[in-house]
């Protein structure tokens, strides 16, 4: 506050300069418009000399070639000319004072006003001088400061909702597909199939119901894809090949398909986070594949590793480091797909304490692999 005040002075010092200026003015105006107005009248009376002089008692008159009004007028111009002058000269002064420090920083407040009225703020308010106007132009820089970040904050939250609800809507696509194969298997080879395996797609599907309400629920009570928290729990490394090899051969449809596992005992992890990483993986290898997919499944230590391989042209050396990026799509049917898959891998993965890697294979073809350091592995 003790700057504030030390600051106020300075326009009323700025001010202060020009005074004496305007009072030298004043005062020399004032000495000319004197002299001037004598000479004047000195010089009227000269052409216009007095011809007659009359005496009546104690008055006196004279007559003269020229007008008493005008030498009346001539004579009395200072009373006249002299407030004019003064106020010309406040005016000058007041004019000199307004250019040189009100000018600019006014026009900088107005234009800042216009552009923030127009809800343009990529601009700065500057002006650096210590006086009341500098110190408005800075809290006026401070106020668009914040607006800024108030208005990049609420545009990042929107964002963050249409790459969360793109997300999700790309997430139900397989588990839709894998929910559609079943109910094809059914309507085509319903009748030929035994109770028991009836029974068994149906309880698949159950599964692939409730896994959607579980995600759905959980999508719905995240703001952005970074803020879902995985919620482990211990499953058998064969149980979880089994749901893998089930839904990989649904996703890949027509093309081969093979799963291969190294290891035993059971993993602890948040497998619905995980399948939704695995079926993104192998949708996206569906896209690239010629003719077949495998996939791989080990453990090691305190790491699972899930890798997808297909037999396609493989990785561009951009899509290799792009790939996990939303909305990067390295393909002539860019239309068909969102470019979100491997994105989507990449922040799950991450969720679950590890990470994405994406290459080529040894023999060719794309090579997606998604390791996961889990809380503990559990050895049979």
């Amino acid at each position: 506050m003790g700057n504030l005040k030390n600051s106020m002075k300075s326009l009323k010092m700025a001010l202060l300069k020009y005074l004496p200026l305007c009072l030298a003015a004043s005062l020399l105006g004032i000495s000319l418009i004197s002299k001037f107005t004598s000479a004047a009248a000195e010089r009227y009376r000269s052409v216009h000399p007095i011809t007659a002089v009359n005496v009546n008692g104690s008055a006196v008159t004279w007559e003269s070639t020229g007008s008493p009004t005008i030498l009346f007028l001539i004579e009395k111009a200072d009373y006249l000319l002299i407030p004019l002058w003064v106020i010309f000269c406040v005016a000058a002064a007041g004019f000199i004072f307004y250019s040189r420090e009100l000018k600019e920083p006014i026009g900088i407040l107005m234009k800042a006003s216009k552009k923030i009225a127009d809800n343009e703020l990529d601009f700065h308010v500057q002006y650096h001088k210590d006086n009341e106007l500098g110190i408005l132009c800075t809290a006026f820089e401070d106020m668009r400061g914040k607006l800024f970040d108030s208005n990049l904050e609420i545009w990042h939250h929107i964002e963050e909702r249409r790459r969360l609800s793109a997300a999700f809507s790309h997430d139900l696509r397989t588990p839709l597909t894998v929910l559609s194969g079943y109910v094809e298997l059914m309507q085509n080879y319903g009748d030929r199939l035994t109770a028991e395996k009836r029974d068994d797609i149906l309880n698949k599907m159950q599964q692939q119901v409730s896994r959607l309400t579980h995600y759905t629920e959980k999508m719905n009570a995240v703001q952005k894809l970074e803020d879902i928290s995985p919620m482990p729990k211990e499953v058998g490394l064969e149980e979880l090949c089994s749901a893998l090899g089930e839904t990989g051969r649904l996703v890949a449809a027509d093309k081969e398909f093979s799963i291969s596992r190294f290891g035993n005992g059971a993993v602890y992890t948040d497998t619905e986070l995980l399948m939704q990483v695995y079926e993104n993986m192998v949708s996206n290898a569906v896209r690239y594949a010629e003719s077949r997919i495998d996939v791989t499944v080990s453990t090691s230590d305190y790491k699972l590793c899930i890798s997808v391989c297909d037999d396609g042209r493989g990785f561009s050396e951009e899509a290799v480091e792009k790939a996990s990026k939303p909305f990067f799509r390295d393909e002539q049917n860019s239309d068909m797909h969102f470019g979100l898959g491997l994105y989507i891998c990449k922040i799950l993965c991450g969720k679950l304490g590890g990470d994405l890697i994406i290459e080529n294979g040894e023999n060719g073809g794309g090579k997606v692999t998604a390791e996961i350091f889990l809380q503990k592995l559990i050895k049979s």
